[in-house]
């Protein structure tokens, strides 16, 4: 019997736009629903972000994907994205200041039959200096496959086929498979906004063989109230970018590639309203808070001195002055041993329902590898990452009777 190409995706950030695009290559048809009323908001809307290997000398599982994922998202930016404009083939910097809570080994310059052969070497002095920090020897690395891209516009060209209908203002408030069908049957609240009164709703349904649940920092309560399972461990962090746009004054002082650590940093970022550069983020474990503070503004502030002593000096005046700092909020997924969370929750007792989620702060290195994996788990295809690294990432729920 052939498979039935029609699926669901629950969640339309970067990780549901990946898994959507995933399907529809192969010939499925996708329904992408959100509750909110266009994709990429919630954690997926922050306005730029990093894309870089883990990089760790005994080469751990989140090295592995990484390293893999970082390959993926880059070979899509380079066939869909404007380079300049949605993403930049930058390179990035990353400090390994060690202090008593970041102790990081030594790096050895990688041999060419290194697996890190041509994405991470030990930074030059010339990368050093244009960082503003000194040109000695140091163990700061350089990823010169590194970028920054704009998460909008890659989930706009994730999204952009016919066969994937994107559906807004779709609340999921329950689901369930049909005894007759086998088919999942979802019941969906759906938000009207009515100018000047607020909003109404109506009820109604969307079934399919196959579901994936890419619903990010609300996946624990999706599985606690509406699939009435435990969370997996899975927990929010909250995070806030500090960010103020770029006078010109300062523009040859800021480094042209990103910078990651304790935190990380981007100039020269184009805006509607000029060039940007981007700090941050913090990260505020077991929250699920939006609001802006000027506590994360110095948490902020204060990070970057760390990483980049001489950039932060030269953004004083504009740190000093409140209304030239903007902020951005969201809250990310996480899960215990820091990778995403990928596959089918339970074939025996929930058949066609898969998780793509807890990609955490990595979103825009790992998602489209993580969706392609998916993809072939759902069709049942040998999967192209290896056994150990599902079984890293492997959805746990625990048998009813536990």
């Amino acid at each position: 019997m052939s498979l039935d190409k029609r699926c669901i995706v629950i969640g339309a950030g970067v990780a549901g736009a990946a898994c959507a695009r995933a399907l529809v290559d192969r010939g499925w048809q996708v329904k992408l629903l959100d509750i909110a009323k266009d994709p990429c908001t919630a954690a997926s809307g922050v306005p730029v972000g990093v894309v870089s290997c883990h990089a760790s000398p005994d080469d751990n599982p989140l090295s592995q994907l990484t390293r893999a994922g970082l390959q993926a998202t880059v070979a899509f930016a380079r066939a869909h994205l404007i380079e300049g404009q949605d993403w930049s083939a930058c390179g990035v910097l990353e400090r390994r200041s060690a202090d008593s809570n970041h102790t990081k080994k030594p790096w050895q310059e990688t041999a060419q039959y290194s697996v890190w052969f041509s994405h991470v070497q030990l930074a030059k002095p010339a990368q050093l200096k244009e960082a503003g920090l000194s040109g000695e020897a140091s163990n700061d690395l350089w990823q010169p496959q590194g970028a920054w891209i704009k998460p909008l516009a890659l989930v706009r060209a994730l999204l952009s086929s016919d066969d994937i209908l994107f559906l807004g203002l779709y609340e999921v408030e329950s689901m369930q498979q049909s005894q007759a069908t086998g088919e999942w049957v979802l019941r969906i609240k759906h938000h009207i906004p009515i100018p000047g009164l607020g909003s109404s709703f109506t009820y109604t349904s969307e079934s399919a063989p196959h579901v994936v649940l890419a619903t990010g920092a609300q996946t624990p309560d999706f599985l606690n109230q509406v699939l009435y399972e435990p969370d997996m461990g899975l927990h929010p962090i909250a995070g806030q970018v500090s960010w103020g746009l770029q006078d010109a004054s300062v523009s040859q002082r800021l480094p042209r590639f990103a910078v990651n650590g304790h935190g990380s940093f981007l100039a020269h970022v184009p805006t509607a309203d000029g060039p940007a550069w981007y700090t941050g983020s913090t990260f505020d474990r077991h929250q699920s808070h939006l609001l802006a503070s000027d506590e994360a503004h110095a948490n902020n502030r204060q990070r970057l001195s760390e990483l980049l002593p001489a950039v932060a000096d030269t953004l004083t005046s504009q740190w000093n002055d409140p209304a030239q700092i903007r902020a951005w909020n969201g809250v990310r997924c996480a899960s215990v041993n820091r990778l995403p969370k990928l596959g089918p929750l339970d074939e025996q007792r929930l058949p066609g329902l898969h998780m793509l989620s807890a990609l955490g702060s990595r979103g825009l290195t790992l998602a489209l590898l993580c969706a392609q994996a998916v993809a072939d788990r759902i069709e049942g295809k040998p999967p192209a990452l290896s056994d150990a690294l599902l079984k890293a990432m492997q959805c746990e729920l625990p048998a009813p009777d536990q």
